[in-house]
Order: C-alpha cells, then sequence, then structure tokens
C-alpha cells in the first residue's frame, strides 16, 4: 500500500515537459517585446536616414547606451525568433506535409534576418566606439551611416520572405486565419516595394511608410500566431494523460 501511495504521489507531482509549440508561442512573445522596444527607441534617438555627420556623432557621443540595449536585445530577441520559427514550422509540416516547402522559407530567411541586423547593430557599435577617430573625418562619418541604412534597407527584403514562407506554412498547418494568410501575402509584397529602390532609402524616402506597414503585419502575424502555437502547448499540457 505505501509504495502504491508513494508512486501515485510521484506521478502527481511530475509535470509534463513543455511541448515545442509552447516554448515557439513565448519565443515569438519575446521577439514582439524586443521589436518594440528597439523601434521605439529608434525612433525616439537614432539620427534620421539623411543626418549630418555632426548629428550622427552627436548621437554617438550623447547616447551610446543605446547601442549597449540594442545588442541585448539582439542577442535575445533572435534566439527567440529562432525558437518560433522552428517550432511554427515544425507543427505546420506535421499539420500537413504542403507547409514544408513555405517552412523552409521561413526559417532560411530567419537566418537572412538575424544576419543582416547582426550587421545593422556591428555599425552602430563602430560608430560609437569609434567616435574619437570619427570626430575628425566627417566623410567617414556619413559612408558608415550610410552604410547602416543600406544594410537596413536590404534587410526588408528578408523580413517579406520570412513573412512570407512562415505565414504561408502557418495557414496550410491552420494556425492562422485563411483572412490573415492574404493579409500577410500583401505585406511581403509591402516590405519588398519599400526595399526596391535601396539607393534612395538610404538617405530616406516615403516608401518607407509602405515598409512600416509591412513590418506590423509582420508583428501581427507573430502575434497571431504566437498565441495560437501557446494554446496548442497548453492544451496538450492539460490533455488526457499528462502529468501534473
Amino acid at each position: 500500500m505505501a509504495s502504491t501511495a508513494h508512486a501515485s504521489t510521484r506521478a502527481m507531482v511530475e509535470r509534463k515537459p513543455m511541448s515545442a509549440e509552447a516554448i515557439a508561442g513565448i519565443g515569438g512573445f519575446i521577439f514582439l517585446v524586443t521589436i518594440i522596444i528597439q523601434n521605439v527607441i529608434s525612433v525616439a534617438t537614432l539620427p534620421a536616414n539623411d543626418a549630418s555627420a555632426a548629428q550622427i556623432l552627436q548621437f554617438a557621443n550623447d547616447r551610446a547606451w543605446v547601442v549597449d540595449l540594442f545588442v541585448v536585445t539582439f542577442v535575445c530577441g533572435y534566439a527567440a525568433l529562432f525558437l518560433f520559427a522552428a517550432g511554427l514550422v515544425g507543427r505546420a509540416e506535421r499539420a500537413n506535409r504542403a507547409a514544408r516547402l513555405w517552412g523552409r522559407l521561413g526559417r532560411s530567411s530567419v537566418g537572412v534576418i538575424a544576419g543582416f541586423f547582426g550587421l545593422v547593430t556591428i555599425t552602430e557599435v563602430v560608430l560609437v566606439a569609434a567616435r574619437g577617430t570619427l570626430a575628425h573625418d566627417a566623410n567617414l562619418t556619413v559612408v558608415l551611416w550610410s552604410l547602416h541604412n543600406a544594410i537596413f534597407t536590404i534587410n526588408l527584403l528578408a523580413i517579406g520572405a520570412a513573412l512570407l514562407g512562415l505565414s504561408r506554412a502557418a495557414a496550410l498547418g491552420g494556425l492562422i486565419p485563411r483572412s490573415l494568410g492574404i493579409v500577410t501575402i500583401v505585406g511581403a509584397l509591402l516590405l519588398a516595394i519599400a526595399a526596391a529602390p535601396a539607393v534612395a532609402e538610404v538617405h530616406g524616402s516615403p516608401l518607407l511608410a509602405l515598409g512600416l506597414l509591412g513590418f506590423l503585419i509582420w508583428a501581427a502575424f507573430i502575434a497571431v500566431a504566437s498565441i495560437r502555437l501557446l494554446r496548442i502547448g497548453l492544451m496538450e499540457l492539460d490533455a488526457p494523460g499528462a502529468s501534473i
């Protein structure tokens, strides 16, 4: 009797490991938080695309803490994004084999996003770290800032590809409504259009507004898909046969 009671008590205290879907959902929300922080601070502190060397150096001298924060959010955010993409694609492929191709496009594009945004962050680090030297070379300062903006612009294409691939996989796997799947295709197109005149975008262009709209659709997709993944994970945790 004592042995039976001990086994019963042990089964009750054991917990079922968190599912990949739940981890992916949490990862999606963490990524959303990091990009919200990054974008709010960017709008409030970063120089404009067409900023002068003096304005760029003023940022590098007065707001170096911003770049340190960007490094932290970059590391946390993209680790979370990789988890989100892996969990979403895995679930979608199990639900519908047709999602495999789109899932591969989405996951590979997430890697490209991380690479490009890492270069954006590196450029910001260089601007701050070399501000003493750059103070004597206005032309180099402007070139570095133009490089920063060019990488950011090209990254819009990678975000568009990730949005298209992941959202199509999610739609085929039943993770997002069909209506949102259509909206995400529009969002991917807007991101591509915004990045197309890349040379003009380096110094700022009204087309960046299209990129912003596409980016908001990207964020909305991640939010909806993360909620769905988290719900699936919690349902499986509470399913009959799961330990409590």
